[in-house]
């Protein structure tokens, strides 16, 4: 099945999820958690990641991870990954409880498809201290995209990875995953990269981006993706294509936020203050823009108020799980 026909098909069967020009949405993709080995890309930002969550729970946003979330085309099973990272599987399960989580399945994590084993996986965390299970994501569904249904012009966002109908990371990933097991986890470790992957060879990529940008334009319908790593935010008047970025970036992680009728582009990293100080700081990278304007709407939402991280005296920051956690 072809890219488009493979769109358009996991298109038609998703989840249709009402939202509004009062909602708060953050979508992260391809953040590969994984072992904490020297293959863990993930590692390098975990802190950066769990910050921008910590501050996402507070301002109540909800979470939608666009696929790419765990990183098992490498590893063999999710149990390293969860002790690797088990504060930040706290933090995402503090958005599952309250209902503001959901998972969207990529390539790297294309095993979650089978609900029976995303369910299995995902259902409870070990906890050392008490030798014991405790719940993690119980009942959790994984979905492969998700159609946003903005309730204001009645317009609808595709969200979705965007491996679908590519050869070897949909059809054949079991190829990858032997691939990426065997010959190149041990060649990264190394410190070799693999050039054949999406996010690292530029050709690839922009066959693939071309492609999504295709399938929006020819269904006049906006899409947000990830998989690509690389960030992507429309003109006005354009193919309403954005993407996500990645957070495997250098030290560095990128997202989108839709919040109170605007979309922007956002990018958190450490950087120094004047006086050399180092601080996690969220940036706006593109936008906001009005997002009834991608989606064909003629209402017009109000102007977003954007409350920015506050880092004055006032501000209190507690560790949880060794991470900062927003009281």
């Amino acid at each position: 099945m072809k890219k488009a026909e493979k769109l358009s098909e996991v298109y038609h069967h998703a989840e249709r999820v009402p939202f509004d020009n009062h909602s708060r949405l953050i979508f992260f993709s391809d953040v590969h958690r994984g072992d904490n080995s020297w293959a863990d890309e993930f590692a390098r930002n975990q802190v950066i990641y769990a910050y921008a969550l910590a501050y996402y729970f507070q301002e109540g946003f909800t979470y939608i991870e666009v696929g790419d979330g765990d990183e098992l085309l490498k590893n063999r099973n999710l149990v390293g990954i969860r002790t690797a990272h088990a504060p930040v599987y706290k933090l995402l399960r503090k958005f599952y409880r309250r209902g503001r989580f959901y998972y969207l399945h990529g390539n790297h994590d294309i095993h979650y498809r089978d609900q029976g084993y995303s369910r299995g996986c995902l259902s409870s965390l070990y906890n050392p201290y008490r030798d014991e299970l405790e719940p993690l994501f119980p009942g959790l569904r994984v979905r492969e995209g998700l159609v946003l249904v903005h309730q204001e012009t009645g317009q609808d966002l595709f969200v979705v990875h965007g491996h679908q109908g590519e050869f070897l990371n949909d059809r054949a990933w079991q190829i990858s995953q032997f691939l990426l097991r065997s010959i190149w986890k041990p060649l990264q470790l190394l410190g070799i990269q693999n050039p054949s992957r999406v996010s690292v060879n530029p050709q690839i990529r922009r066959k693939v981006e071309m492609e999504l940008i295709a399938w929006s334009t020819d269904n006049d319908q906006a899409l947000l993706c990830g998989h690509t790593h690389k960030a992507s935010f429309p003109i006005p008047g354009e193919a309403a294509y954005f993407n996500t970025g990645s957070c495997v970036h250098p030290r560095w992680i990128t997202g989108l936020e839709i919040d109170r009728g605007a979309v922007q582009l956002i990018r958190w990293r450490v950087k120094p203050d004047p006086l050399g100080h180092l601080s996690i700081q969220r940036e706006v990278v593109s936008g906001p823009e009005p997002l009834a304007v991608f989606l064909g709407g003629a209402s017009e939402p109000p102007e977003p108020e954007l409350k920015p991280v506050d880092r004055s005296a006032e501000s209190v920051l507690v560790a949880e799980d060794n991470y900062p956690v927003y009281r």
